[in-house]
């Protein structure tokens, strides 16, 4: 079958981030407020101590400490706005939020690397006439822009018509409004359009509510559940995607 569009799941997918943020979020996310507890010492009094400092931001801006599934969107800055109006700062200003927002995600980007067959996949798809869009779940939702400087670093943010990042709009995968928004800046109906991602719950599962077919990229020894939405291709790396194949 012939696509109008691919919609490409960014991390882990097309760009490989480092492990200790993504499999291992939880502890990644405890060191990076440990580390930043002097800057936010800068703008509010904290009355507590690192520990129960790092335990309370974890309360306040990852309720339930759980990625959230709910569809739903909770922008970076609002993360931050919530911690720090819990010790009485509720006055941010726009450009310290941005600040910190930077601080935050610079261990993330500086990590980040290319797959190997990502630029030959690609410069083929181009070639070939389709139009591609980036659909990604950013970590806790910070702006897409620092998604965009990995991609311009990493040399293929050119490739893309449409990006579509929860950092920037209301939803998160599996919403499949995300998938309907990247088929819409395509203009490309959402039968006419081929999801590729490397999550399971988020990738997959928002594929098949927004009915797209897809791939599930399984760069590593992960076995699906028997709950788990349905992929259409399993692939080890991007060179193996039938979208590719065909060209």
């Amino acid at each position: 079958m012939t696509y109008r569009a691919v919609l490409f799941d960014l991390g882990q997918t097309l760009l490989e981030y480092p492990g200790n943020t993504h499999q291992f979020w939880r502890g990644f996310l405890e060191r990076r407020l440990a580390d930043m507890k002097t800057e936010f010492e800068g703008i509010a009094p904290l009355e507590h101590e690192a520990p129960a400092f790092v335990e309370h931001a974890m309360d306040v801006m990852w309720p339930e400490r759980k990625v959230s599934m709910s569809g739903r969107s909770w922008h970076f800055r609002e993360r931050l706005r919530a911690l720090l109006g819990h010790y009485g700062c509720t006055d941010c200003d726009a450009a310290e939020l941005e600040r910190l927002t930077d601080v935050f995600y610079q261990p993330i980007g500086a990590g980040t690397r290319r797959y190997p067959e990502t630029l030959e996949v690609l410069e083929a798809l181009r070639a070939g006439a389709v139009r591609m869009a980036i659909i990604s779940n950013a970590p806790w939702d910070v702006p897409g822009r620092l998604l965009v400087r990995d991609m311009e670093r990493c040399g293929i943010a050119g490739f893309f018509e449409a990006m579509v990042m929860s950092g920037d709009v209301p939803w998160r995968k599996p919403n499949p409004e995300f998938m309907w928004e990247a088929a819409r800046r395509l203009e490309a109906e959402p039968s006419e359009c081929f999801v590729v991602g490397d999550s399971l719950r988020a990738d997959i599962a928002g594929a098949r509510a927004a009915a797209m077919r897809c791939a599930w990229v399984r760069r590593d020894a992960t076995e699906m559940a028997g709950d788990d939405p349905q992929p259409d291709e399993i692939v080890v790396n991007l060179s193996e995607l039938s979208v590719v194949r065909q060209r």
